[in-house]
């Protein structure tokens, strides 16, 4: 059963004759004829009667009319939509991010770009770079706002900014005096970390490793906030990224780490086929370039 055909159909029932609905289509009535034959072939039925001039539908004509209607509806919509798909104005975006970078950096980028693409779906998922640059690689995110992805992956990798990373200490603690911590000033120190597989916990901790000094103390917390707060009621020394500590909470203070240069390099990992020119992705990305590479 041809779309065409189908159409046909429809406009002589709107129209009431094969003349009209010739006139309408743009065709010869001939080939008007041919396309109700063909279809009255392929079904097994009449779907006309003639009643002096007027043509009319027939029992199986108003069943049929029915379902070409909202077959019709549903194929012009779905045009419209691998249209605006093509166009960059439609389609769904499964994207992800570390942390701070879905909480600080995307939010207005995220904010502008559904407000110039209203009719793009997102949804925006967070978590490690381990996690989320293998759901890319597997098909089942778009992209990620992350680390570099383990070569094996076979991603690309487009490099935005570099994040850095800092201590959070209570205000009172001894080493808050200094302006920056020395590596060696923290190997007696209760340390506070973000959860395993963290890229920013794992720059750190082989900083710490290579000075000799096991970073790990024992407090390990999944939140960012969570982990700001435990600092500010004297639980340890948070090792956090720099941009998630503005405004340091009540009674703490930001220091920074002398001697090593501790920062995170955060970028775009994809699979290189799916952001193709116009698409919604493919403008996103281009956001992201545009904003995140002033950082």
């Amino acid at each position: 059963m041809e779309f065409r055909h189908l159409q046909t159909f429809q406009s002589i029932a709107q129209e009431g004759s094969f003349l009209k609905a010739a006139e309408k289509l743009q065709y010869a009535q001939s080939t008007i004829t041919l396309h109700i034959q063909q279809l009255e072939a392929e079904l097994g039925v009449k779907l006309f009667s003639r009643r002096g001039k007027r043509t009319e539908l027939t029992v199986a004509g108003r069943t049929l009319i029915e379902q070409t209607d909202q077959l019709l509806y549903r194929a012009a919509n779905l045009q419209q939509t691998m249209t605006d798909l093509v166009a960059g104005e439609a389609g769904h975006l499964r994207i992800a991010s570390i942390e701070p970078v879905a909480s600080i950096n995307l939010p207005v980028i995220l904010a502008q770009f559904c407000q110039e693409h209203s009719k793009v779906r997102l949804t925006l998922e967070v978590g490690v770079t381990q996690v989320i640059s293998q759901r890319v690689a597997a098909g089942l995110l778009d992209m990620a706002l992350c680390s570099p992805p383990s070569a094996n992956l076979g991603l690309t990798f487009e490099l935005l900014f570099y994040d850095s990373i800092a201590l959070l200490l209570p205000d009172t603690h001894p080493l808050a005096k200094f302006d920056e911590i020395s590596v060696s000033s923290l190997s007696q120190e209760r340390l506070i970390l973000t959860e395993e597989h963290c890229p920013y916990r794992d720059i750190f901790e082989k900083a710490l490793l290579a000075e000799g000094i096991n970073p790990f103390s024992g407090i390990e917390v999944m939140s960012l906030e969570a982990l700001k707060q435990m600092v500010r009621h004297g639980l340890g020394i948070g090792i956090i990224p720099a941009a998630a500590i503005a405004p340091p909470p009540p009674n703490t203070i930001a220091r920074s780490i002398s001697g090593i240069d501790l920062k995170l390099p955060v970028g775009i990992a994809f699979q290189a086929e799916t952001c193709f020119p116009g698409s919604a992705l493919y403008k996103l990305v281009s956001s992201l370039r545009t904003c995140l590479k002033k950082l």
